[in-house]
């Protein structure tokens, strides 16, 4: 190939790549309202989004984040009823897609884990996949907010080691006054932030200005 093809190749390339990302942060920003507020998830805001996901795929299809995305946006059509129940299983597929070309994204492997806790539990399959999440993404926010919930969810169904785990992501919580926040405001909607806070008050940290904080606010009563 001489360097003029070459170099027009390399241009041809680029300029997929760019409309592929133009599509994609047009699609995620729908996935980003949603989250936000589900008063914006339609069927209009839904096929806008997975039309917006199949053109960034379609500039650039072996994009693993434009795959993860695509399976997210399927997941809230669900929920917005556009998309059937019997389609959770082509989401779990297209999420199993994307970990194939990126095995250390935690966020894939966070968003398996709770579709599959929520269609069949705490599995093994289920804890496979929370194993992973943990290992990739030990301290995200996405990554131990998600897997406490999971935990929460099934609750019952612990064993001694989700036990431990869940125990660990709390401790961990530590380190981010937000995050321990969030993991009790999680936790009450479950009643079990009286828990956590007996916890805080046996934690060699419970003298920390920022968890005196969060424990005058939320364990004081």
């Amino acid at each position: 190939m001489s360097i003029g093809l070459l170099c027009l190749y390399l241009i041809v390339i680029a300029f997929r790549w760019g409309v592929a990302n133009v599509y994609y942060f047009q699609a995620n920003s729908f996935i980003d309202e949603w989250n936000y507020g589900r008063n914006s998830l339609t069927q209009t805001s839904y096929k806008k989004a997975n039309s917006l996901i199949k053109k960034a795929l379609y500039y650039h299809p072996d994009h693993n984040h434009y795959v993860h995305t695509y399976g997210r946006i399927m997941h809230w059509g669900v929920i917005a009823g556009v998309e059937t129940v019997s389609n959770y299983q082509d989401v779990k597929s297209i999420y199993l897609e994307a970990t194939i070309s990126r095995p250390n994204w935690s966020e894939t492997w966070t968003d398996l884990a709770a579709l599959n806790a929520y269609l069949y539990g705490l599995t093994d399959e289920t804890r496979e996949y929370i194993a992973k999440a943990r290992a990739t993404g030990h301290f995200t926010e996405h990554v131990m907010y998600t897997v406490s919930q999971i935990y929460l969810d099934n609750w019952d169904y612990l064993s001694n080691e989700d036990m431990r785990n869940y125990l660990q992501i709390i401790n961990d919580s530590y380190l981010k006054e937000y995050r321990l926040r969030q993991q009790l405001e999680l936790a009450k909607d479950y009643n079990k932030d009286k828990m956590i806070c007996g916890l805080i008050s046996s934690s060699s940290q419970a003298n920390d200005k920022s968890i005196q904080r969060v424990s005058e606010q939320y364990c004081s009563e």
